[in-house]
């Protein structure tokens, strides 16, 4: 069927709405709901007055705290296994996400301000079950950030 792919602001004291968005609307040839999984298993990022959402194989876009759309962008194809269970994280003014379908396997970085592809990294690896559900870890090395990115049968950093 079709889906709604929203992103909802709740107010933290009494929980009710404060404001619902219709991020990306998919039609009905759109991947069914996995039992394992929903369209809502990545975690939104708050960052630097913006909200960034990732519905993985269905879209990454970023909102202002008001949810107004500041980009979208759904040029980042694959094919999931059970959908997505990996959340965005944020390394400077990169937004960063793994992408690990049933054939390809990739961390990607958009740049945060345009939703612009600035890199993918193909994980290329040899491992039985090849699809992973993983969220980059950021971390300070000797005051250099880097991003620990798990996958299936590896760790990249």
């Amino acid at each position: 069927g079709e889906y709604s792919l929203r992103l909802l602001c709740l107010d933290g004291s009494n929980g009710k709405a404060l404001w619902d968005r219709e991020v990306f609307n998919q039609d009905g040839t759109a991947p069914r709901i996995h039992t394992k999984n929903s369209h809502a298993s990545p975690t939104p990022v708050v960052h630097d007055g913006h909200i960034y959402v990732h519905f993985g194989h269905q879209g990454t876009a970023c909102l202002d705290l008001n949810g107004k759309p500041v980009w979208k962008s759904r040029d980042i194809q694959y094919r999931p296994v059970h959908g997505n269970g990996g959340s965005p994280a944020v390394v400077g003014d990169l937004l960063l996400f793994s992408t690990d379908g049933a054939k390809e396997q990739n961390v990607n970085a958009l740049n945060r301000h345009t939703g612009k592809l600035v890199w993918q990294t193909q994980r290329d690896v040899e491992r039985f079950k090849k699809f992973a559900f993983c969220t980059p870890l950021v971390i300070d090395v000797d005051g250099r950030e880097q991003a620990v990115c798990p996958g299936a049968g590896m760790v990249g950093c």
